[in-house]
């Protein structure tokens, strides 16, 4: 391009741009794109599912003070809840964290 010499100017110096990496530039995903990933996860949860899982009345609310100490217990672990026995499942686990954040 230049002669090892000759110091190049400040016109060829820049004459040609740095090329760009298309993967180095962050993607932003839309609003849209964001909020269907919310729920997506939650698609086989029926309606009153918690309800039967727990087995209380379809009349019965829930409260936050009811369902987020039931969060505290791991997969696999044995509680009680108004007086019945259960075992914390996966599936359980999502529908409580998900009865919580509907709730805020």
């Amino acid at each position: 391009m230049y002669n090892s010499k000759k110091v190049p100017t400040e016109q060829e110096t820049f004459k040609s741009k740095p090329k760009t990496n298309k993967s180095s530039k962050p993607v932003r995903k839309t609003k849209q794109e964001e909020s269907e990933g919310l729920f997506q996860d939650t698609k086989n949860i029926k309606d009153g599912g918690l309800r039967k899982a727990l087995k209380v009345d379809k009349d019965y609310k829930f409260s936050k003070s009811d369902l987020a100490p039931l969060l505290k217990n791991d997969v696999g672990d044995r509680f009680k809840f108004q007086n019945k026995n259960f075992t914390m499942t996966e599936r359980m686990k999502k529908m409580i964290r998900l009865a919580l954040n509907m709730m805020k």
